[in-house]
């Protein structure tokens, strides 16, 4: 893919994504997942394009054309698993704050005695 870089003497990575396509915080989200293993750089222009930078945390890690091509998918599927994600927390907001609101409506109701004394 011509949207990714590869540099094995710095063994670093690099994969150019279109905001367009994915937003900025799916970006972060997906990048998040790999903070344990790799050190992870986002920068770019959320407007024009978002740049995602690998390098393995452990100096004697030497990955492979392999190990690379794995992360890269594993990397596009959480990409699309946090971009579904959002697209239903977007989808189903309203639904989800009306059953909140009427959970709360029933928990925070004035018993019938208590409303009783106060018109006394």
């Amino acid at each position: 893919m011509k949207n990714i870089k590869i540099d094995e003497t710095s063994k670093t990575m690099s994969i150019k994504i279109n905001p367009q396509l994915y937003s900025s915080s799916c970006v972060m989200r997906a990048s998040y997942r790999f903070i344990d293993d790799f050190n992870v750089i986002v920068d770019g222009d959320p407007m024009s394009e978002l740049i995602v930078c690998f390098k393995p945390k452990e100096e004697t890690d030497n990955p492979t054309k392999e190990d690379w091509q794995e992360l890269i998918n594993i990397f596009y599927n959480e990409l699309i698993h946090t971009s579904v994600e959002e697209e239903q927390a977007r989808r189903y907001a309203d639904t989800r704050n009306a059953l909140i609101g009427a959970a709360m409506k029933t928990i925070i109701q004035v018993p019938p005695n208590k409303k009783q004394e106060k018109k006394k």
